[in-house]
């Protein structure tokens, strides 16, 4: 594959960012949401007229480079889900519920078929919203760092029951770029994670 450029706005880019979408059977919407841009953005970016900027530019390279593994993805999935732990898998940006474990589900004592797919912000304790919020000092979305450990508190009852004492966030990509959040509770803080 040829060398990305990410100087000026560039044709050659522009091509090969659209051939690899489309090999790689993800739609613009698809692709700007991952990147946190508009479709509007994507679609300047393949015709030519606008260059990513840096960041964007860094994620599309990885995606475009990484080969796809569509049976990780799977065996992830399964892993989440038969999990004995309280375990859940997130996207990092959006916070969309991908899955998650039976034991995470008997915690939040609610059917979890209607969170699948939709952000679990609004359920986001303050400890949370300020690990969030951290997260861009600590260099997460530009790779410095990939896992981060803090304290909760607990929160019985509505919007979202919680008993995590500490969350242990771990990032990682699906095999189409989707940059990930698998999101652990325990009791106790963790001794080496």
């Amino acid at each position: 594959m040829k060398r990305l450029s990410n100087s000026s706005p560039d044709k050659e880019f522009g091509r090969l960012l659209r051939q690899w979408r489309r090999a790689s059977d993800i739609k613009q919407s698809r692709l700007a949401d991952i990147l946190g841009v508009t479709q509007a953005t994507v679609s300047r970016w393949e015709s030519g007229a606008q260059s990513p900027a840096p960041l964007q530019y860094g994620l599309i390279h990885q995606m475009m480079t990484r080969k796809r593994n569509f049976r990780l993805d799977q065996a992830i999935k399964r892993l989440v889900l038969h999990s004995s732990q309280r375990v859940h898998l997130i996207e990092d940006r959006s916070h969309r519920l991908l899955c998650l474990s039976r034991p995470r589900e008997h915690e939040w004592q609610r059917d979890s078929t209607p969170l699948l797919g939709t952000s679990l912000w609004c359920f986001a304790t303050p400890e949370i919203a300020s690990a969030e919020k951290s997260l861009h000092d600590l260099g997460w979305h530009e790779d410095q760092t990939d896992h981060l450990t803090f304290e909760n508190s607990r929160r019985e009852g509505a919007p979202l029951r919680i008993v995590d004492t500490y969350i242990l966030w771990e990032r990682f990509f699906l095999s189409d770029g989707t940059a990930v959040r698998l999101t652990t509770g325990f009791d106790q803080k963790p001794v080496h994670i």
